[in-house]
């Protein structure tokens, strides 16, 4: 027997969290259980899926390969079981399928729950892949619209800027940066950054590097990874690194986020549009919910006390 759902959405939590106590607190069940089934789905495919130490937990390249194709599983099971129901209860409607990057960030989370509120009748297949991998789904008819960076989004993509950000530096709060209001790129030369690997956001790797760039320094990386933003709040507060991000949907307490300056990096989000179905209504009252709440909030023009006076905003 091949291994469950259930043991896919606990592998899942467990790779993007980096903890499995955080993850079992996720999903409220008790840490043995949860390794318990990690083991036996490890012994059902016949590899390691994590490396674990009593410091860490890391994915191996074979957890890094089935990660990406677990998530795909689960959404696909989700989107099947919601199609089931609206057919049984007679309003059938096809999902609109948005990959937001990460839950974790302000941008996309905002979004959806604009949309949802909006549109409650509107079915949404909610993905986190990120532009790498969603630009392969959009071109292969499995997504509808991508948000993020499309510095590497092919011509025949229909793409619209949506909001204009920019970026702040997360650490722990009794992090030496931390006390700084604003902190210039060129203090990131001392520490390490926390950067997704290039095969998963090359796109945003190649940003941070060109603002770096400007700044006269070099990206120093640090060498782990993590999966969302839970992963990445644990070894922030160890003082292993600090991340140059985006606002973060909902920020621990117990983090910082100081704006970058000289330069002022500002990332925009975009949205990329699957061309078979630019013009169905479940996306076009995605866009036209987009650019309302780009209208409500000026993402368009990063605000004054963002950009802070006197410093140049790359673009």
């Amino acid at each position: 027997m091949g291994p469950e759902l259930k043991h896919l959405r606990y592998f899942v939590a467990v790779a993007e969290d980096l903890s499995f106590s955080s993850a079992a607190r996720r999903l409220y069940v008790s840490q043995q259980a949860l390794s318990r089934i990690i083991q036996q789905l490890e012994h059902q495919l016949g590899v390691k899926l994590f490396e674990r130490t009593t410091r860490s937990v890391r994915l191996t390249s074979a957890g890094e390969a089935m990660l990406g194709p677990a998530r795909q599983s689960i959404a696909a099971a989700e989107d099947a079981l919601t199609t089931a129901q609206r057919v049984g209860n007679g309003g059938y409607q096809r999902s609109l399928r948005v990959d937001i990057s990460s839950s974790g960030l302000q941008t996309g989370a905002v979004l959806l729950r604009h949309f949802r509120r909006l549109h409650p009748q509107i079915p949404v297949l909610q993905i986190e892949e990120g532009v790498t991998r969603g630009l392969v789904a959009l071109k292969e008819g499995r997504l509808d619209v991508l948000l993020g960076l499309a510095t590497h989004c092919p011509i025949e993509i229909p793409t619209e800027v949506i909001r204009r950000e920019t970026i702040v530096l997360g650490m722990a709060a009794d992090h030496p940066l931390a006390d700084l209001e604003v902190v210039p790129v060129a203090r990131l030369a001392d520490f390490e950054l926390l950067l997704p690997t290039e095969e998963a956001a090359v796109e945003w790797v190649e940003f941070v590097a060109q603002f770096c760039r400007q700044a006269g320094i070099r990206v120093r990386r640090w060498p782990g990874v993590t999966y969302g933003s839970h992963g990445a709040a644990d070894v922030l507060r160890e003082r292993l690194c600090v991340t140059p991000t985006t606002r973060w949907n909902e920020p621990p307490a117990d983090l910082v986020f100081r704006p970058l300056v000289q330069p002022v990096p500002v990332f925009s989000w975009a949205m990329m549009i699957a061309p078979a179905v630019e013009n169905t209504p479940q996306v076009r009252a995605f866009v036209e919910c987009a650019r309302l709440v780009a209208k409500q909030y000026d993402w368009l023009l990063p605000r004054e006390d963002d950009m802070f006076r006197g410093a140049d905003a790359t673009s």
